[in-house]
C-alpha cells in the first residue's frame, strides 16, 4: 500500500498566495510519485511554472476565467483588483464549474483538493472523486472563527462574539481588540461571491469534504486542527 500511487487535481482560489501554496504540496506529493493536475488561471501559469519541480508528473491546465460584470477586462486572480472586487473574482471562480466538470470526467483523478469552491464536494462525490479541503489558512484561525460552536448560520457572527473563543477552543490566548474583532465579522459575514458569504463558503466545505487538511505542522498547531476535526466530526 505504501507504494501506491494517485492522481490528484488541485483548484486553489484564484489568489496567488494560495496557488503557490498549492504548489508546494503539488511538489511533495509528486516527490511521492503521485501524478498531479493543476487547474489554474491562464494568464497565471506563467507566474508559477518555473516553480514545477516535477514537470514529468505535475500538469498544469489554463483556465478561462470567465467575465463578470464589474471586473476588469482580463483579471484573474486577487492580485488584478483590489480588495472590494475580490467576491467578484469569487462569483467568476463559480462560473467554471461546468469547465471543471467536464475536466474531471475526463481526467478521472483518484482525489481533488481544494479550498473556497464550496461546490466541488458534490461535484466530486457525483463523479465517485474524493474531494480534500487543503486549507491555507491557519487551523487556529479557522478553528477561533469557523467553530460550529458559533453557530454562525443560525445566530450571524458579530465583533462582539469573537472577543472570547468558541466552546472547547484548545487555547485562550488569542485576544482580539475590539475594531479587529468587528472587522473579522464584517469580512467573515459578507457576500463573497454569488450571494454565498464566506462563513457560508467555508462551513460548507468543512462539512461536506471527505477530508480536511492544513498548510501546518502538528508540532506547531496540533491541538486546533484535533479541535476542528472532532467539531466537524460531530456534525
Amino acid at each position: 500500500m505504501a507504494d501506491k500511487t494517485f492522481h490528484i487535481a488541485l483548484y486553489p482560489w484564484f489568489a496567488l498566495g494560495h496557488i503557490t501554496a498549492f504548489v508546494h504540496i503539488a511538489n511533495k506529493l509528486a516527490e511521492r510519485g503521485h501524478k498531479i493536475s493543476f487547474f489554474l488561471p491562464a494568464k497565471t501559469q506563467r507566474k508559477v511554472e518555473a516553480f514545477n519541480l516535477h514537470p514529468d508528473l505535475i500538469t498544469f491546465i489554463p483556465i478561462t476565467v470567465p467575465h463578470v460584470d464589474g471586473l476588469p477586462y482580463g483579471a484573474e486572480t486577487t492580485n488584478d483588483v483590489p480588495f472590494p472586487l475580490h467576491p467578484l473574482i469569487m462569483t467568476a471562480m463559480d462560473l467554471t464549474e461546468p469547465d471543471i466538470e467536464a475536466s474531471l470526467r475526463e481526467l478521472k483523478p483518484h482525489f481533488v483538493f481544494f479550498d473556497f469552491t464550496c461546490w466541488l464536494p458534490a461535484l466530486s462525490r457525483r463523479l465517485g472523486i474524493k474531494s480534500v479541503l487543503y486549507c491555507a489558512i491557519s487551523s487556529a484561525t479557522i478553528g477561533y472563527l469557523l467553530s460550529p460552536a458559533r453557530k454562525i448560520l443560525e445566530k450571524g457572527l458579530t465583533g462582539h462574539d469573537l472577543l472570547e473563543p468558541p466552546k472547547g477552543f484548545p487555547s485562550s490566548s488569542i485576544k482580539l481588540r475590539t475594531h479587529e474583532a468587528r472587522g473579522l465579522a464584517t469580512v467573515t459575514t459578507m457576500d463573497y461571491g454569488s450571494g454565498i458569504s464566506f462563513a457560508q463558503r467555508q462551513l460548507r466545505s468543512l462539512s461536506d469534504c471527505d477530508a480536511i487538511s492544513f498548510k501546518t505542522c502538528r508540532e506547531i498547531e496540533g491541538p486546533f486542527c484535533d479541535y476542528i476535526g472532532n467539531q466537524f466530526e460531530k456534525q
